[in-house]
């Protein structure tokens, strides 16, 4: 089976333990991250993605390594990744 590579854009919050002025409060602002890995899955509520998906050569089975599950409420985007 072939997965695809993808790049999910998607939005975090920020957090800071450093003690700040309240009239600071403005500067801390959520940051956009970026991840890279195979398409496992994605519908209307999650993206799934992994870093390392393994077939054990005796069996067939399929494993998955690294994966990160992601709500759909905090992706701006899913930019496939082209493999040539």
């Amino acid at each position: 089976m072939n997965y695809k590579p993808v790049e999910v854009i998607w939005d975090d919050a920020w957090s800071d333990s450093e003690q700040r002025d309240i009239e600071a409060i403005g500067d801390i602002v959520p940051v956009e991250r970026r991840d890279v890995g195979y398409l496992i899955k994605s519908d209307k509520s999650q993206i799934i993605i992994t870093s390392g998906v393994l077939t054990n050569l005796y069996e067939g089975k399929i494993f998955i390594d690294g994966v990160k599950v992601f709500p759909r409420s905090i992706v701006r985007k899913v930019r496939g990744i082209d493999g040539n």
